[in-house]
């Protein structure tokens, strides 16, 4: 089997190909960066799948750049999807995101679990691209070109940018953190690596919502990454009472520390590492 990744500089692709060539170096994962034109002059026919984790995110988003979301994330996807069958490309796997959900966390009672199924209403530039690219791959659908759509929440590993990193900074310098329970759907790098590399093996199409088994709430999250840091760290319910209080309807607050959690039944058929062990893991350096 050969598998082409697009996103030679991106963390998803990058870390999916170390662990096939860990785990399955019998099958061919090549990495393919789509930043220029020369993307185009690839001879797709001589992979079996196309994983399409190349994307813009964690970029500003402001009125000057919806275009570049827009002609990336939206533009680019349907182009090598379209050059991908055009050329006997059998299966399609890209990889989208939860935030075409639209969902920011919340503090209901009882805790608001999201349907996999439901309605997508993104609200931000970077979902609202993922999710008009995931209709246009839908339309190109058809028997012989099989598309799996792939929404993970936050993913977190060994040197990930994003949301958990600047958490884990916060983790390693704060004595304190405020104790606030809201549960978070998250998944592990090699948990993801795992799941999709079971969704290419089965030649899978749908929407998928892989996550660890287990949820975790962000002061539970911080707490494990001062330990596995070597660092002491206090939690207060007082101060987790006066955050709520004073922050609980601003949008970061709310993304930050409400809960977030997606129903089970689309998620990783196996976990390859524990919850514990994924944030030691990550924080062994």
């Amino acid at each position: 089997m050969r598998i082409l990744v697009t996103g030679k500089q991106g963390y998803v692709g990058t870390q999916f190909e170390r662990w096939m060539a860990q785990y399955h170096p019998e099958v061919s994962v090549e990495l393919l960066s789509v930043r220029t034109q020369n993307w185009e002059a690839i001879d797709f026919s001589q992979y079996d799948t196309i994983l399409h984790a190349a994307a813009l995110v964690h970029r500003k988003e402001t009125p000057e750049s919806a275009g570049d979301y827009y002609r990336i994330n939206t533009g680019l996807t349907e182009s090598l999807a379209f050059r991908a069958k055009s050329a006997g490309v059998k299966h399609f796997v890209f990889l989208s995101t939860v935030a075409v959900y639209g969902e920011e966390g919340s503090f209901e009672e009882p805790e608001k679990v999201i349907p996999i199924q439901q309605v997508p209403r993104p609200t931000s530039l970077y979902g609202k691209s993922k999710y008009e690219a995931e209709k246009r791959l839908q339309q190109l659908e058809s028997r012989d070109f099989q598309v799996a759509i792939v929404r993970p929440p936050m993913i977190y590993g060994p040197d990930c940018p994003g949301n958990y990193a600047r958490l884990a900074q916060l983790a390693r310098k704060t004595p304190v953190f405020p104790a606030i329970s809201g549960s978070r759907s998250m998944i592990f790098i090699d948990n993801l690596s795992a799941f999709l590399n079971g969704i290419i093996g089965e030649k899978a199409s749908g929407i998928y919502v892989p996550q660890n088994s287990e949820t975790m709430n962000t002061t539970q999250l911080v707490t494990l990454i001062a330990e596995a840091s070597g660092k002491s760290m206090r939690t207060s319910k007082f101060a987790g009472n006066i955050c709520r209080k004073v922050l609980q309807n601003t949008a970061i607050f709310k993304k930050t520390f409400g809960t977030l959690v997606f129903e089970m039944e689309s998620t990783i058929k196996y976990e390859a590492v524990s919850l514990p062990d994924s944030i030691w893991k990550t924080e062994d350096r």
